[in-house]
């Protein structure tokens, strides 16, 4: 796991299929992406082949979305956007504040080998398996929420609630609108951070 280096971000999105289009905007965010105010960490340089990405499928029994699949193989798997420490210094326990204010990054798991257990999918799919919802993929979580973005056995996204876990709603939106929009959620809360918001 390592930090971005620009010159690799510039071979991204070369792809020429539908979802390699739509991936095409997220790869764009990252060639030019605030590095005064995030911190990127990725797979780059250890990324998954199609064949780890197909035993996991196997031991989900359901394929995931040919998007989905092209992002976690590119340099971009197994992502962790953060806002820099400076700009705003991590929660310490017992520390109050309304809820995003915790909200300080996000992650997308990751199929890659040797990434720690929080940033790997096959440990959250075993995590929420283990719960009881195994017809369940995490995907993607926001830092400091119990609650994950996940795939069905349809394909089809759903946020799966920590407080009502049985009341599931899908969302009509496709993997990387939901990552920008975070991103973009994210780029909100730091701008209030900034301000002070939290603190009024």
């Amino acid at each position: 796991m390592t930090s971005f280096q620009p010159a690799l971000l510039l071979n991204l999105g070369r792809s020429a299929t539908e979802e390699g289009l739509a991936l095409e905007d997220v790869y764009r965010y990252f060639r030019s992406w605030d590095r005064e105010s995030f911190e990127v960490v990725a797979c780059q340089g250890n990324e998954p082949t199609e064949a780890d990405v197909s035993a996991f499928e196997a031991v989900v029994g359901f394929r995931l979305s040919d998007e989905f699949r092209e992002f976690t193989t590119s340099p971009l798997g197994e992502l962790y956007v953060a806002v820099r420490e400076e700009l705003w210094p991590r929660p310490q326990a017992y520390h109050v504040g309304p809820a995003w204010s915790f909200a300080y990054g996000l992650m997308v798991f990751g199929i890659a080998a040797d990434i720690p257990d929080w940033l790997d999918i096959r440990e959250q799919y075993r995590e929420l398996s283990a719960d009881g919802y195994p017809e369940l993929v995490p995907f993607l979580q926001v830092e400091c929420d119990a609650d994950r973005y996940c795939f069905d056995r349809t394909g089809r996204i759903t946020k799966w609630d920590h407080e009502q876990p049985d009341d599931r709603e899908l969302l009509p939106v496709s993997f990387s609108e939901l990552l920008l929009s975070e991103i973009r959620e994210l780029e909100g809360r730091r701008d209030r951070k900034v301000r002070g918001e939290d603190k009024r």
